[in-house]
């Protein structure tokens, strides 16, 4: 099932789905692609969203030492976002029996604010998913990135199959 704007923020989180110290909502958004400048501002590749039909994205945050984004960009079929997934997680990187059809982890880190993160690109069927998670360097977070990149990844399951989104970590 291909995922157009409102099936799309339908995937999106929202607050109550998040773990509780996370929880506080930003904007919590999708859209079509009437406009391709959104989907740019989004941070994702001009290509992708050449081919693009949806894009979305939601911020959640304990507005003091820690927040998760989360970016979603859907395609017509898992065959062009198969093409437009860039990357090859390791073991390493994303463990033993890893959510999604693909999946890769990298660095996030903003040094001049002072906040590092990790963040993984995540494919599932026709739907690829950016999900970061950043914390303030000197803060004591618990790292939840997997957990909520696997919610992300049932969820997009989910509204594919035609089921509303219900997966959450509370």
């Amino acid at each position: 099932m291909v995922l157009y704007p409102e099936l799309l923020e339908g995937v999106l989180p929202r607050g109550i789905n998040m773990p509780p110290d996370v929880s506080q909502e930003r904007t919590v958004k999708a859209w079509d692609m009437s406009d391709p400048s959104i989907c740019q501002s989004e941070e994702w590749r001009d290509d992708m969203c050449a081919k693009a039909v949806a894009v979305g994205s939601g911020g959640y945050t304990d507005l003091d030492s820690q927040e998760v984004v989360v970016r979603l960009i859907s395609f017509d079929d898992p065959t062009t976002a198969d093409a437009m997934f860039e990357g090859e997680g390791t073991v390493g990187e994303v463990g033993q029996n890893p959510p999604g059809d693909e999946i890769d982890g990298y660095e996030a880190m903003s040094p001049a604010d002072g906040w590092g993160g990790r963040g993984f690109n995540v494919r599932q069927g026709a739907v690829i998913a950016k999900v970061e998670y950043g914390w303030a360097e000197d803060s004591e977070v618990s790292d939840r990135l997997m957990d909520i990149t696997k919610m992300v990844v049932e969820r997009i399951r989910q509204a594919q199959s035609g089921d509303n989104p219900t997966a959450s970590l509370r």
